[in-house]
């Protein structure tokens, strides 16, 4: 009767063999996978909706379809309306630039309009050049606008009277002036002054 030896192997020559036996059926396993996924492909469109009918999906599924539908096409027409809108917003822009810029060179304006300019912006920028043209009208056609024109005159006058060559004034005496009550301004608004002025040259 032969005798059996118990066979122990090292930790390196059980890798090595290790190493040798996958090399060995790694390429037939790959043959066998690639089978298998044959047979998948032929199988896959019958039982995937065999699978779909198993889980009662289906009705879930096609409303999420809808839905996504839906949506794809509601965002295609707002991108188009946008568009639209946004094309409408820089013509509609151009033209209100071109008439105010027209009005602007004629009158002076020193404020413009920018075809970026929100309408808002552009309400609060023509309230504002309207306010100061009712400021210019009314500084001609009521009594306080002519009081200040004859303000400005007076003074204006007096500044450049004042500015005369070999300019010859009497004498005033401030402090005495002032305790009468009066002021610098008055004395260079009253009609008087002038002609003291002119007088004495």
């Amino acid at each position: 009767m032969t005798s059996k030896k118990a066979v122990i192997f090292s930790d390196g020559k059980i890798k090595r063999f290790e190493k040798v036996v996958k090399e060995q059926i790694n390429e037939r396993k790959k043959e066998l996978n690639r089978a298998i996924d044959n047979q998948v492909d032929k199988q896959i469109d019958k039982k995937f909706i065999l699978f779909l009918k198993d889980l009662k999906i289906n009705k879930a599924l096609d409303k999420h379809k809808t839905a996504c539908y839906e949506l794809e096409l509601f965002e295609k027409q707002k991108e188009l309306r946008e568009k639209t809108l946004e094309e409408t917003k820089k013509q509609c822009a151009k033209i209100v630039v071109d008439i105010f810029s027209r009005h602007a060179k004629i009158n002076d304006w020193s404020q413009y309009i920018d075809d970026d300019d929100s309408h808002d912006e552009n309400l609060r920028k023509l309230k504002s050049i309207c306010r100061d043209e009712i400021v210019k009208q009314l500084g001609k056609s009521t009594p306080e606008g002519k009081e200040l024109e004859n303000i400005d005159n007076k003074v204006n006058n007096l500044l450049l009277t004042l500015s005369y060559p070999n300019l010859v004034a009497q004498e005033v005496d401030l402090n005495k002036a002032l305790e009468d009550g009066s002021s610098m301004l008055s004395i260079a608004l009253n009609p008087n002054t002038l002609k003291q002025l002119e007088g004495g040259q």
